[in-house]
């Protein structure tokens, strides 16, 4: 059954297509029931002060939060008529001038262009376990590329050592582990993590 189900998800990927736009007062809903699921619980900053943050940006408030400089995206599968959000995703530029940068991230910035972190997660748990992690992420370093700032050419994610899964996907995606480091600040201090780098 659930390979049945796997087959006509990836079949329907050749007719439907992933749409990303930023998280709005229209997403809240599904966003904050998705922040409540066991399995983004596990990896995903859950703290009321992030949680305000995303709220801030859908209202286009002043935020506080990483300084204020996420941005908060929504995927969406579906065909020209019907779409169903799925996946929720954070971006933020990274910078020579940050006085925090660690050093295994500022030795693989790019030269040329600008670097993004991304953070992911499938919410909708229809969509968990049916081959969708790596697409999803190769569509949206291309869409970040193509549609928000052709500078963009370098991405970087962050996967607790301990989330073997998402190491896998974000490898098939096009991601390189390059170095391992402790998480200093912030929801997850004192955990380690695995830096891992995609060039376009």
């Amino acid at each position: 059954m659930e390979t049945n189900a796997k087959t006509n998800l990836q079949t329907n990927l050749e007719t439907n297509t992933i749409h990303f736009e930023k998280a709005t007062l229209a997403h809240k809903d599904c966003i904050f029931q998705w922040l409540e699921k066991p399995h983004v619980k596990e990896f995903w900053d859950n703290s009321q002060d992030h949680r305000d943050d995303i709220l801030y940006f859908m209202q286009n408030k002043k935020r506080r939060y990483f300084n204020g400089i996420a941005d908060y995206w929504v995927g969406s599968i579906g065909d020209a008529k019907n779409t169903e959000p799925y996946c929720f995703l954070l971006t933020t530029e990274v910078l020579a001038t940050q006085p925090d940068l660690k050093a295994s991230w500022r030795e693989h910035l790019s030269i040329t262009g600008k670097t993004f972190t991304i953070d992911f997660m499938i919410g909708n748990e229809k969509y968990l376990g049916k081959g969708l992690g790596a697409p999803t992420l190769e569509a949206f370093t291309q869409f970040m590329h193509d549609n928000i700032d052709q500078a963009i050419d370098t991405f970087m994610i962050d996967p607790d050592v301990n989330n073997p899964r998402a190491q896998h996907v974000y490898e098939k995606a096009g991601f390189k582990t390059v170095a391992e480091f402790d998480m200093t600040g912030g929801f997850f201090k004192g955990h380690k993590s695995l830096l891992m780098v995609k060039k376009l």
